[in-house]
């Protein structure tokens, strides 16, 4: 008979309480190690100064000791008196405690440990009560503290009080003392948590991660079997079809029992094949419509519909109310699911009108039109259908005449050829020609024939010369060209003297004036007056020709020649030339 199974036998059979522990202690887990308690046991239950005390042993003691919170109280372990060397544990202070480790040496007030092995991680104070959490090791290894075993053992406790309110150690009296025994129970470990729940069957996007299943549950791992392995890393990449297997940490302790969930992967639909429907139509106010074949997978559809026609659907029908001024434009659709959209799948609507056009013709012969022959003058009207079934309607105005009549206009510079020849001149020139249909033909040219003018002037000026922006230094020919008012190219020479006044230069620079050369007539535009001043424009012979007061503008009189001018301002002279 196997060894478990004898063991097994003898718990049924209630042999021994060891055999029971040698039991637990076989099949426990290796990472779980026993705990046994005291419980809490009741020292004193005096009111007001009642005392209890509780031990739990595992890889460690943890004592819970609690006193009245307005004097010291006293506990000592594996004794039934005041046993010299026994090990106690004393609270002797209102505040924060210090040396809590102590021994007796007998009947007098307990001496503080050297080497303080408890350590205190709670005291606290309620409703007059004061709780003390501390811990140590079962063994410290010193020679004045008891050597805890967790094993199912029975310990000896004594306690003491002050027997008034003082936290000095005092003598506390036969009824603040007492000796209780305790024992030590097993403490059976935590029983596993159950699986995490969540549903069976869950369905994701390719390429989702382990991150993404969802399971209620604490702290919770997943595998790749129901039992045993490794956790997965919550990177994996999903795979349809697969069950992954969940379990959930509380208290340390990962459940026994797993959640199976099994993964399918849903794709982005593909494009729907094409758009049906009509794709040239006439107008006629009502609405078009359109459809597309279902896609698999495909949750819903989006149309996209062209300017000027209106209409809405998800599913894979869509109506369009089109307006008249529609001519042509896309409609698009594509199939979409919680993983994504489809490529789309486009078409171009054609709509057309009813047509009404009229053609004017003018022959010298008799005019064909809709299979039948007109020989006579008048407005003939034809009414049809188009290559689109849409209504048309071509009225003809027919006009039969030998001779046709055509007057021309024309502007030209210098010269304009017409016909094999050239004019230089204005005037109205007549030609008679044939048609192609053999009809005379007389056509009339008015022609206007401007000049291409190149004005050359002989001008003298002191110092410097500025000309439409551009100052001269130095004597010479310089040319610049224009566009006239009849958009004929034209030139301007000027043959510039440039002789020295003795000046500084400085008096000259300070105005400017725009444009230059200038038309008669036109207003002339000085740069850098700041206040009114009197100005006098002399022509090269040294005549007065005109005089006044500027701010900054003056109007050249009419009827000046063309010419080089000087405009006398603010002591200055500037040269000022007068062209067409």
């Amino acid at each position: 008979m196997p060894f478990l199974q004898i063991i097994i036998d003898q718990i049924k059979m209630k042999k021994t309480t060891l055999l029971f522990a040698f039991l637990l202690l076989f099949i426990l887990p290796a990472t779980y190690a026993q705990s046994y308690t005291t419980g809490v046991v009741n020292l004193s239950s005096t009111a007001g100064l009642a005392m209890t005390a509780k031990i739990d042993i595992s890889t460690q003691v943890t004592l819970t000791l609690t006193g009245p919170a307005g004097r010291w109280f006293a506990l000592g372990f594996n004794a039934s008196s005041m046993t010299n060397g026994t090990d106690v544990v004393g609270v002797h202070s209102a505040t924060t405690l210090s040396a809590f480790d102590c021994k007796l040496t007998g009947f007098a007030a307990p001496v503080t440990d050297a080497q303080q092995n408890w350590t205190i991680t709670s005291d606290v104070v309620s409703a007059g009560t004061r709780t003390i959490i501390a811990t140590r090791a079962l063994n410290t290894g010193d020679a004045n503290d008891y050597v805890f075993s967790a094993t199912p053992t029975a310990i000896s406790l004594i306690w003491s009080r002050s027997g008034s309110a003082t936290f000095t150690y005092s003598n506390h009296g036969g009824s603040n003392r007492g000796v209780t025994a305790a024992s030590f129970t097993f403490v059976p470990p935590p029983a596993p948590p159950a699986a995490p729940t969540g549903a069976a069957n869950q369905s994701f996007c390719a390429g989702a991660t382990l991150a993404q299943l969802s399971a209620t549950g604490t702290a919770l791992l997943w595998y790749a079997t129901p039992t045993g392995g490794t956790a997965l890393p919550s990177s994996t990449v999903l795979v349809t079809g697969t069950s992954y297997y969940a379990t959930q940490t509380i208290n340390g302790l990962e459940s026994t029992n797993r959640l199976a969930v099994t993964v399918t992967l849903n794709t982005a639909p593909t494009a729907p094949n094409t758009i049906n429907g009509a794709l040239h139509f006439c107008y006629s106010g009502g609405v078009q419509q359109f459809s597309t074949a279902s896609v698999p997978n495909a949750s819903s559809y989006v149309w996209t519909t062209p300017q000027g026609a209106t209409g809405s659907s998800t599913g894979t029908n869509i109506s369009l109310l089109f307006s008249p001024s529609f001519q042509s434009g896309t409609l698009t659709v594509l199939a979409q699911n919680s993983c994504g959209q489809s490529a789309p799948v486009s078409v171009v609507i054609n709509q057309h009108l009813q047509t009404s056009s009229t053609l004017n013709i003018t022959t010298c012969d008799p005019y064909t039109f809709n299979g039948q022959n007109y020989a006579q003058s008048g407005t003939y009207v034809y009414q049809g259908t188009t290559v689109w079934g849409c209504d048309s309607t071509v009225t003809l105005n027919l006009t039969i005449s030998p001779t046709i009549t055509t007057n021309l206009e024309a502007d030209a510079c210098g010269s304009y050829p017409w016909n094999g020849q050239t004019y230089w001149a204005s005037g109205v020139y007549t030609d008679s020609l044939q048609t192609v249909a053999g009809c005379d033909s007389i056509v009339t040219l008015n022609l206007n024939v401007y000049p291409i003018d190149a004005i050359v002037i002989d001008s003298t000026v002191l110092d410097s010369f500025t000309w439409n922006g551009t100052t001269y230094n130095t004597s010479g020919q310089y040319t610049q060209f224009f566009t006239s008012i009849h958009g004929c190219d034209s030139s301007v020479t000027i043959n510039l003297t440039i002789e020295d006044s003795g000046l500084d230069n400085q008096q000259f620079s300070t105005l400017k004036v725009s444009p230059n050369p200038i038309m008669t007539g036109q207003t002339l535009q000085i740069i850098g007056i700041q206040t009114k001043l009197p100005f006098e424009i002399f022509s090269q012979e040294g005549k007065l020709v005109q005089s006044g007061q500027t701010n900054g503008q003056i109007f050249l009189s009419k009827g000046l020649d063309l010419g080089t001018y000087y405009l006398k301002i603010n002591k200055q002279s500037l040269p000022l030339i007068i062209s067409e």
